[in-house]
């Protein structure tokens, strides 16, 4: 009688662990975010600037530093780029 005790104790205990993982992870993952207050007006428009300016240095970025395509040869594998000697 003393095992099958044990074995319950056991599985109540692995339960209770169990549902303290999901219920910290829901209320760290699920509702941490999701439960901050809305931006006011100064931070909204502090975050558009901040993501215009990202945008426009990406923009830059992508002009200096245009795509290059691979050949179409199916085994040459490198890009077409002028020779450099």
């Amino acid at each position: 009688m003393s095992n099958n005790l044990w074995i319950l104790v056991i599985c109540f205990i692995l339960t209770l662990l169990g549902s303290a993982a999901l219920l910290l992870i829901t209320v760290k993952y699920y509702w941490g975010v999701r439960g901050t207050p809305p931006l006011t007006g100064a931070q909204k428009r502090r975050q558009k600037e901040e993501e215009l300016a990202l945008r426009a240095k990406q923009i830059e970025h992508s002009s200096k530093n245009p795509h290059q395509p691979r050949s179409p040869g199916f085994w040459d594998n490198r890009k077409n780029t002028p020779d450099k000697k």
